[in-house]
């Protein structure tokens, strides 16, 4: 039977956007949900009733995958999913959203990805090119897919990619032309079989890069240290950056300023407490967005000035306010226990956490021992509290209480809070199912915070 049929997973954003994008070039698509619920309407606003797509949520039949020549596959779709196998036994192709739309992207790229960290430094690497390039287009895992800006791109466009690993699943040719790794720490290990599996994804980033381009690693990542120094996986040129030591190429973080070294001659970039983000973390990130912008062709002087002036993201320890001389912090977008590690560390003076939110197996040890440096009490939500307060008993740290929800988590770290303390919203885990996002559950912490009298 001829294959003639190009099928999209998953009918969000992105499933809809390639969906789209295929119906440019005369493709004729099927696009597939298994949420018979699915708000239809969002579809039909972006897609127009052409002949040569159909719409279809529930189940595919073998008749119908008989038919598939290529499989788009969104994000969010799950990569051991039933329909999965059905394919790969037909052998039909599969590419992710993010391959789709890179072959039809023009102009230069900047992929960025890491566990922790990726939409500052993406954001901040986003308004920093925006002083250089006439068309700047932000896409991926925060901003639009990427699959709808491609469409927009010309020549003379330069694309930010954030990537998480959901979307370096199925890629084939991706190739930017500055790609960035972060930091790999143990995250989404519900979808994957083991973490060597998430570790491999993520390197995808960077997998098809050649000698004309540019990879940015954190040199104090063991597991990139490691990869870069004592494998021959990377073919891009490597430039790494330290909080930690003085590196004898690159950046690196030294007595309160981020430098940049070549050959042996050192460059002052900027004094950190210029900056407005907080916490060695993002220093860390600020390294790596100077490090992005400037091999995508962008002056210091204009990276710096730009470093100056960018505003912590929304939910990223983001400052709410000050109450009887207690701060409030949300970190809603913390998903995992590395990321609220990080956010403990930024805060000056003691911490009231509130955490807890989905559980997916994680390990949370590390996190439980810098509660006890620097939590004065911990209150926990959510389906993880029972294994955080597991951890929390055999790690001899009983500085915790319980809410039933988020809301009155507040109420209860205001209660514990005195003058000088700091209330930290950072979950340290993923959303759970009864809320849409990071941003749903960001949004109630803070609504809450503010009627606080």
């Amino acid at each position: 039977m001829d294959r003639n049929l190009v099928l999209v997973l998953g009918a969000g954003k992105s499933g809809i956007y390639a969906t789209k994008l295929l119906l440019t070039i005369n493709a004729n698509v099927l696009l597939f949900d298994e949420n018979e619920n699915i708000d239809k309407d969002n579809i039909y606003k972006i897609l127009p009733d052409y002949s040569n797509y159909v719409f279809k949520t529930g189940q595919i039949s073998d008749v119908e995958l008989d038919e598939v020549k290529l499989c788009v596959i969104s994000p969010g779709f799950f990569r051991y999913n039933e329909i999965i196998k059905r394919i790969k036994m037909r052998k039909i192709p599969i590419i992710s959203e993010v391959e789709l739309a890179y072959l039809r992207c023009n102009g230069n790229i900047c992929a960025i990805t890491g566990s922790n960290g990726k939409t500052t430094t993406s954001s901040l690497v986003c308004d920093i090119l925006k002083k250089q390039y006439n068309d700047v287009h932000f896409c991926g895992n925060a901003g639009e897919p990427f699959s709808k800006e491609a469409l927009n791109t010309t020549i003379d466009s330069a694309t930010v990619v954030e990537l998480s690993s959901f979307q370096l699943e199925h890629i084939n040719t991706f190739k930017p032309n500055v790609a960035a790794i972060l930091n790999i720490s143990p995250d989404n290990l519900d979808r994957y079989n083991n973490y060597e599996e998430y570790i491999k994804i993520e390197l995808n980033i960077a997998v098809n890069q050649n000698k004309s381009d540019y990879l940015i690693l954190n040199y104090e990542d063991d597991i990139l240290r490691e990869l870069a120094i004592n494998n021959n996986l990377f073919k891009g040129r490597i430039v790494f950056f330290s909080s930690k030591r003085v590196l004898p190429q690159g950046f690196y973080y030294k007595d309160n300023s981020i430098y940049y070294k070549e050959n042996v001659k050192s460059l002052k970039l900027i004094d950190v407490d210029n900056l407005k983000l907080l916490g060695m973390h993002n220093y860390e990130n600020v390294m790596a967005a100077i490090a992005v912008s400037y091999y995508m062709g962008v002056p210091f002087s204009v990276i710096i000035d730009e470093c100056k002036n960018f505003m912590p993201i929304e939910h990223r320890i983001e400052f709410v306010r000050e109450r009887s001389g207690i701060k409030f912090f949300n970190d809603a977008k913390s998903n995992n226990p590395n990321a609220a590690i990080k956010a403990m560390d930024a805060m000056k003076g003691k911490v009231i956490l509130i955490a807890g939110g989905k559980y997916n197996g994680i390990d949370y040890g590390d996190f439980v021992a810098k509660a006890k440096e620097k939590v004065k009490k911990m209150i926990l939500v959510g389906e993880s509290k029972k294994a955080i307060a597991s951890k929390c008993r055999i790690m001899n740290y009983s500085n915790i209480a319980y809410a039933n929800d988020l809301e009155e988590a507040v109420d209860i770290a205001n209660s514990y809070a005195n003058v000088g303390d700091n209330v930290l919203f950072s979950p340290a885990c993923q959303v759970e199912d009864q809320m849409e996002s990071f941003e749903e559950r960001g949004k109630i912490f803070k609504d809450k915070v503010k009627k606080l009298r």
